[in-house]
């Protein structure tokens, strides 16, 4: 069977991120090689999403959001896919190269594109939604991350994702209803 390609070219951490991806898929993927990306590899981000798109798909760990937040800073506007850790957890050890094919390919269909420039919704309706200072708030943040196939994250992070993605009150408040929250 012919395995589905890819136009926009992915950024994932490091080399069996890399070859676990084109196990499942083909693909053009350059790898950061961990947090300490140089201006170089940055401006390679740059050109490619320039040209042909961009998809970060980095690890949902500290330091996949260390990189996914510094290429954002760097490029701008990009396709973000993401994998819960339960998807890429292995033992002790998370990363997408644990992850099934199964699971990255329905990552990969469904990347968010994230507009740094975008404001869906402010903090006060942040706050009123239940999304932080709640015993229930991280949960909530948990379940939109879910549904909505972003990276789980603390409360001031989610708002950032939300708002790059236009997610406002109104679909907040209807995901969670629907998750009984």
């Amino acid at each position: 069977m012919k395995k589905q390609r890819i136009k926009e070219v992915i950024v994932v951490e490091g080399k069996h991120d890399r070859e676990k991806i084109l196990k499942c898929i083909d693909a053009d993927i350059i790898t950061s090689s961990g947090t300490h990306m140089s201006q170089e590899f940055l401006e390679l981000c740059k050109k490619m999403h320039a040209s042909r798109g961009l998809i970060v798909f980095t690890d949902p760990d500290g330091p996949g959001e260390m990189i996914r937040r510094r290429i954002i800073e760097t490029v701008g506007t990009t396709k973000h896919a993401s994998l819960h850790v339960i998807q890429t957890k292995k033992k002790q050890k998370v990363g997408i190269e644990h992850a099934d094919c199964e699971d990255i390919l329905e990552a990969l269909a469904k990347a968010a594109t994230f507009d740094i420039y975008n404001e869906s919704m402010t903090w006060g309706e942040f706050i009123d939604c239940g999304l932080s200072g709640l015993p229930d708030s991280q949960l909530k943040r948990e379940r939109l991350s879910e549904a909505l196939h972003f990276p789980k994250s603390n409360a001031k992070t989610t708002f950032k994702y939300l708002n790059m993605m236009n997610i406002d009150v109104a679909t907040c408040r209807t995901i969670l209803k629907e998750s009984n929250l």
